[in-house]
């Protein structure tokens, strides 16, 4: 507990004295969650490490889900701080943003650990947390729209251009959990190819300016049909569900309702709700590998990265699409499979490392480190269901083609 204040001069110093304890609490609390997510971080653990008891962890906190939602705003804050900054800079918006990225190299991307689980928090702490989340959009897009004024940016839709942005930043704590690369720090080599992407992107030629002028490969024609049986149903609907609602917030009562059936149905075909998610994962994989096929059909390594980011936009944006990958998913498997899983990561990672690789060679991709660049293309859309406003998710394709223009040609005016 708090010592008593004596003297109104001690209370700047206890301020300050709690607030460094409470910033040393939620860093070790998103080391924790990097590592076990939200539900199954170990707080006796935390509290060990930034040397409070159990007991004294509630002064700060009501539960683990109001620790995660101060974690991601203590994660959050410093970047709308940087974006602020760059606004309130002077020079041009696509100097701004690069400046924003550059800035972020040195920021903990851990929130988006916490955001792959915002289901599992209360309805108020969702909300504060979607809302400075959506502060942190607005202010990224309206750097855009300053860059297409000023003429340092080429024309884009600004929100599409801010989340994929953002998407790709976020990503790297989930692919570090999935692939289990940390060792050879890609994310480290990540964020210094960042910058670069977003301003000229990785494709040797100029961005298309319209639609009609590129090949976009269509999802619909490799979309999985109907489930033939009850088990296949169950998966595709409970997928579905996760995708739009988090792992922990779809019940086996909500996949049941769902499909007009009881849950003893779902308990006939899965023993546990972990083994649903094994199943969903299982079947994501599949269409994720179906996906890579159809892009490798192509000959160039820009064709390939642009039909895999297409393929990949869509099928995220389509409920019948594959499960995405999330922190809260990975924690929900036994170790034997999250194993298994990281294994098949690994395939497709390496898959779209040899699509940068040759695109290298045929020279219709720039020079950059292929390892890093591939991981960031996973970034542009495993959060585009959940973040994107409904009315730019109406045209899938239409998003499919900012999304892919954003990571092969940047936003600079200069390389249209």
């Amino acid at each position: 507990m708090e010592r008593a204040v004596s003297a109104s001069g001690d209370k700047p110093l206890l301020s300050a004295a709690r607030a460094a304890r409470r910033g040393r609490l939620l860093d070790g609390a998103a080391g924790e969650f990097r590592r076990n997510g939200v539900a199954g971080a170990d707080l006796a653990l935390i509290t060990r490490e930034v040397g409070l008891t159990r007991s004294s962890l509630y002064n700060y906190c009501t539960d683990r889900h109001d620790l995660a939602r101060q974690c991601y705003l203590h994660l959050l804050d410093p970047m709308l701080q940087d974006l602020a900054r760059a606004m309130a800079r002077s020079g041009s918006g696509l100097q701004a943003i690069v400046d924003f990225l550059v800035e972020a190299r040195d920021r903990d991307q851990s929130h988006a650990i916490i955001a792959s689980e915002l289901d599992t928090l209360s309805a108020d702490g969702r909300r504060e947390i979607e809302r400075r989340q959506t502060e942190a959009f607005d202010m990224l897009a309206a750097l855009v729209e300053r860059g297409i004024g000023d003429g340092s940016i080429r024309p884009n839709d600004p929100a599409i251009a801010a989340r994929t942005i953002w998407g790709i930043l976020a990503w790297a704590p989930l692919g570090d959990i999935w692939s289990r690369r940390a060792e050879r720090d890609p994310f480290g080599r990540l964020s210094v190819e960042l910058p670069r992407i977003v301003e000229s992107g990785v494709s040797t030629r100029p961005a298309p300016a319209r639609i009609e002028a590129v090949e976009i490969d269509d999802w619909s024609a490799l979309a999985p049909p109907p489930p033939a049986d009850r088990a296949g149903e169950i998966v595709a609907t409970a997928s579905a569900l996760f995708n739009a609602r988090g792992v922990d917030g779809v019940s086996l009562d909500d996949i049941a309702a769902a499909m007009t059936a009881t849950k003893g149905l779902i308990y006939h075909h899965f023993d546990s709700k972990a083994a649903l998610v094994a199943q969903c994962l299982d079947r994501a994989f599949a269409i994720y590998d179906r996906l890579l096929d159809r892009g490798e059909r192509h000959s160039s390594g820009v064709e390939r990265a642009r039909a895999g980011i297409v393929l990949n936009v869509q099928a995220q944006l389509d409920p019948a699409g594959p499960m995405s990958l999330t922190a809260t998913s990975y924690h929900k498997l036994s170790s034997e499979e999250q194993a298994r899983f990281s294994v098949q990561t690994n395939h497709l990672l390496d898959r779209s490392i040899a699509t940068m690789e040759l695109g290298n060679r045929d020279g219709t991709l720039r020079p950059f480190e292929a390892e890093p660049t591939a991981l960031a293309s996973a970034g542009t859309f495993n959060f585009v269901a959940r973040w994107l406003p409904a009315e730019a998710a109406a045209s899938p394709i239409r998003v499919a083609f900012e999304v892919s223009n954003l990571f092969l040609h940047g936003l600079s005016a200069d390389r249209r």
